[in-house]
């Protein structure tokens, strides 16, 4: 084999290993999530996740539909900022995973400054306050729980 042939080999070999280490990293974070029963399983927080439903709210009906959602049991809440950014992922279209339902939409979260409650936008990952009684076609809740 000539130095040239060899090199090349080496180099191939080198991106094939690089590539099958990429693709175990990616295999690993796809399975973050797990829809079980209806309820979105978050192995990396340790959480769980109530799908959103189809309709906007305003964020005082968000906090009631997510106190009252007798899904698998009960105990649901509004998400904080940061477990609610954790879901967005720039890389998949529309911001989050699809069995979140919430492709480019805002989602309320917990946080409350007087009148104002937070959200952030699926479509680019920002956070923003908005007055708790907003209701947009575009805006949506999402239920969270301590894993049972």
């Amino acid at each position: 084999m000539n130095v040239i042939t060899r090199s090349f080999i080496n180099w191939l070999s080198a991106c094939l290993l690089l590539l099958s280490f990429v693709s175990v990293l990616y295999a690993a974070d796809d399975k973050r999530f797990a829809l079980k029963d209806g309820v979105i399983d978050d192995s990396k927080l340790g959480l769980q996740w109530a799908p959103a439903p189809d309709r906007p709210m305003n964020h005082y009906q968000a906090d009631e539909y997510a106190r009252n959602l007798r899904l698998a049991g009960g105990g649901w809440r509004l998400p904080t900022v940061s477990e609610l950014k954790s879901v967005y992922d720039k890389t998949r279209p529309g911001g989050a995973d699809p069995m979140f339902h919430v492709s480019d939409y805002l989602v309320w979260m917990s946080y409350l400054d007087g009148t104002s409650a937070g959200f952030i936008f699926f479509n680019n990952g920002q956070d923003g306050l908005a007055a708790r009684d907003t209701i947009l076609p575009y805006i949506r809740v999402l239920a969270v729980r301590s894993r049972r």
